[in-house]
């Protein structure tokens, strides 16, 4: 339920696509705008392919995991924990203000609305995913990445209580199975989409990696997403454009982990 929504790149059709897709793929809930960017070079075919999905890991092996507090965060706590993120060249990570987080929600919502998604279920799995989850705040940032390859990472922290964001979580892992494969519909215009996971590992107790390529009419889109549950504190970091690939989710985790370490 992370929803970042990728404004001008390089048009409306690429916006809807965009936000359609993260609401797909995602379940940590907060709508995340992300200001303009010139448009840049597609990503190849090749590149979209990435790498193939390393197994999930056991409930053994998550089990060997330190259980996470079940202590909540205030907005402004999760604020201070994104204020002191930097990127692997000591870059801080710019906050998106609470307001444009709002609106972003918003859009998302009114896209969903507007795109036919196949099969139907998908569709409907989308729409649940538009809600946050009861009592819950965040906070969200980004980084631009490599320029030549249009890369945007964004970064969003939710906090609730621990049992409703296990039970999103675990709703959104076993509903996402179903739409590995799908196609939306969005102005006249077919997008077909691929999804497969990655296995990752993380300091957070439960993490979900997924692989993802989207065929637009202007070339093929790679998207990374991770996210992962410690406690009261969902983190979800989303890597758009780069070459898609499992060393790219490998990269994701280490934000995680210093919101880990931070919080």
């Amino acid at each position: 339920m992370t929803f970042t929504f990728i404004s001008a790149r390089p048009s409306v059709f690429i916006s809807v696509a965009a936000a359609a897709l993260l609401a797909l793929t995602s379940c940590s809930g907060a709508g995340t705008p992300v200001a303009s960017r010139q448009e840049q070079p597609a990503a190849s075919a090749e590149q979209s392919a990435g790498a193939a999905p390393a197994p999930e890991k056991t409930e053994e092996q998550q089990a060997e995991k330190p259980a996470g507090s079940s202590k909540e965060f205030t907005e402004a706590q999760l604020t201070a924990i994104l204020e002191g993120l930097k990127d692997a060249d000591g870059k801080p990570l710019t906050l998106i203000p609470a307001a444009q987080l709002k609106q972003g929600q918003e859009v998302t919502k009114t896209t969903l609305a507007g795109v036919t998604i196949t099969p139907e279920a998908c569709k409907a799995y989308a729409n649940s995913n538009a809600q946050l989850p009861d009592g819950s705040v965040y906070a969200a940032g980004s980084w631009m990445g490599d320029v030549t390859a249009g890369e945007m990472t964004v970064v969003t922290v939710l906090s609730a209580k621990p049992q409703v964001l296990s039970a999103t979580m675990d709703r959104a892992g076993k509903n996402s199975g179903a739409c590995s494969t799908f196609t939306m519909e969005i102005a006249g215009q077919s997008i077909k989409t691929t999804m497969k996971p990655v296995g990752v590992d993380t300091s957070a107790e439960v993490e979900k990696g997924m692989l993802i390529s989207q065929d637009m009419p202007t070339g093929t889109t790679n998207t990374v997403t991770l996210e992962a549950l410690q406690g009261g504190l969902l983190v979800s970091v989303v890597q758009v454009g780069g070459d898609g690939s499992e060393a790219a989710a490998k990269k994701l985790a280490t934000v995680v982990d210093q919101v880990i370490a931070a919080s």
